[in-house]
């Protein structure tokens, strides 16, 4: 299997060890409007999102896969916190519904495209983390929104696509 880094990230501007040397990007939600990150707006938070969403439903669908399922899950946040996180734009244009969608998760729970949408966003927002995964690709996330897809091969035509989005794929990272 191939290990992909996908990110949003240049990596022109890492330095040898791999490390990204711009600490003016976002990373998170959380820094939507901050000065420290260039102000970014809530629509430009949400066009590298849906090009994370769509960059893995690209693979999914070059791979002929219809859904993954959820492997080793982290729910941290309750009820309440989502409550809060409605408030605080956290969930802005996501409608969630705790108990039918957040609170049944579990490992082994097989989650379809639809599904995946909003789950990807809710890991990329910080609510809810866990891996995605089928017998053919791993999907993980990590801090500062980082996507790390391990699988067979993706085409060079599918990582142009992504690449068009704005996001960056590097392969052969660990």
């Amino acid at each position: 299997m191939t290990s992909y880094r996908i990110t949003k990230f240049n990596p022109q501007k890492r330095n040898e060890d791999g490390c990204y040397m711009d600490s003016s990007e976002w990373t998170a939600i959380s820094d939507i409007g901050k000065p420290k990150y260039n102000n970014p707006t809530y629509e430009e938070y949400e066009k590298i999102e849906t090009a994370y969403v769509n960059t893995v439903k690209i693979i999914l669908n070059e791979m002929n896969v219809h859904f993954l399922k959820v492997d080793s899950i982290e729910l941290y946040d309750t009820k309440k916190d989502f409550k809060k996180h409605e408030k605080n734009g956290r969930l802005k244009n996501i409608i969630v519904d705790f108990d039918k969608e957040v609170k049944i998760l579990k490992n082994g729970l097989k989650l379809d495209l639809i599904q995946l949408d909003k789950i990807i966003r809710l890991i990329l927002r910080e609510t809810v983390w866990m891996l995605l995964v089928n017998e053919n690709i791993e999907i993980r996330f990590g801090f500062d929104y980082y996507m790390y897809i391990k699988c067979i091969h993706i085409k060079p035509s599918t990582i142009a696509h992504i690449e068009k989005s704005g996001l960056f794929v590097e392969a052969n990272i660990k």
